[in-house]
Formats: C-alpha cells, sequence, structure tokens
C-alpha cells in the first residue's frame, strides 16, 4: 500500500463520519428527530467504532511495517480531529 492510500484512508472515514455526524446533529438539533434521538445515538456509537477500528488497524498497520509508520500515524491522526467537534455537538444538544 503506497503513503497516498493510506493517507486517503483516514481522510475518507474523517469525512464520511463528519458529515453523517453532522447530518444527525443539525437534525436532532432543528428538531427533525425527536421521534428518532435513540436511533440517532446508535448511528453515532457505530460511526465512533468505526472511527476506533480504522484508526487502530492504522496503529497496527504502522507498527507492524516500521517504514510506514509516521504516515500511519498522520492518517490516523486525521481521525482525531472527529473528537472535539463530536465533544461541541454534544454540547450544542445539551443545551
Amino acid at each position: 500500500m503506497t503513503e497516498p492510500h493510506i493517507l486517503k484512508i483516514g481522510k475518507s472515514v474523517f469525512w464520511f463520519s463528519f458529515s453523517a455526524g453532522t447530518t444527525v446533529f443539525f437534525s436532532l438539533y432543528s428538531g427533525f428527530m425527536t421521534e428518532f434521538v435513540v436511533y440517532s445515538g446508535l448511528v453515532l456509537c457505530l460511526f465512533a467504532l468505526l472511527n476506533t477500528f480504522v484508526f487502530l488497524a492504522l496503529m497496527i498497520c504502522g507498527f507492524i511495517y516500521q517504514s510506514k509508520f509516521i504516515i500511519c500515524l498522520k492518517s490516523a491522526a486525521v481521525l482525531l480531529i472527529n473528537i472535539p467537534i463530536v465533544l461541541l455537538y454534544g454540547c450544542l444538544i445539551d443545551i
């Protein structure tokens, strides 16, 4: 696997989770999904599991292939950008 492909994995999962999480957030925040709150929470948990799985897979790949460790670390760090965004969304929904 080449370096651009490894970076593309992290960026793709980040944008997928970010766009889906933002859609769920705005639908909850605007009141369109008030009857589906449990369902949306489940969806957010599934995205968190997906991010965790990809993060761990990238870190394991970096440990196995030491020559690609830095690029795997950069790709995994892109996934960590979602954490403060989720915390912000959680605080805004709680208000």
